[in-house]
């Protein structure tokens, strides 16, 4: 599977995620954000290992882009990373939590839509169908814990 495509539905996965978690009852969401963390950071591992890293790697020409992979997008997982730490710190049952949460949801719809609108078209244009269909062959891979293929 082509990794724009791949990409595109652990969005959609993560969108519905945090649909239920949003609106779920304050004693439904520390399990419902139990089971979301780690696909988040598992996400983020495969978008670094798998397309922004070789992308990174490759010297990508589209200035854009370039500052996407070596620049931007870490920033925003920093962000994301911070705030789910201080998540750690409440208790889901707090509004202050659920506050915090509602931030990560909003970052992460910041990013998808910046993905989605600008940055995907342009690994399209940078990486022919083929090295797209490897990339996305080794998230699938990556995600179901296999070995990564060269």
């Amino acid at each position: 599977m082509d990794a724009i495509k791949f990409l595109e539905q652990e969005h959609e996965k993560a969108k519905a995620a945090f649909g239920k978690l949003l609106e779920a009852s304050p004693a439904e969401r520390g399990r419902l954000w139990t089971a979301l963390q780690p696909e988040l950071k598992a996400h983020e591992e495969l978008e670094e290992a798998c397309l922004y890293g070789p992308l990174e790697s490759d010297g990508v020409t589209d200035a854009k882009l370039s500052g996407w992979v070596s620049d931007r997008h870490e920033e925003q997982v920093h962000e994301v990373e911070g705030l789910i730490e201080q998540t750690e710190r409440l208790e889901p049952k707090e509004a202050r939590w659920l506050a915090t949460v509602r931030q990560i949801h909003d970052a992460l719809q910041k990013h998808i839509q910046e993905e989605e609108g600008e940055i995907f078209p342009r690994i399209a244009r940078a990486w022919d169908r083929d090295r797209r269909e490897k990339a996305g062959g080794e998230m699938r891979d990556m995600k179901a814990g296999k070995p990564a293929r060269h």
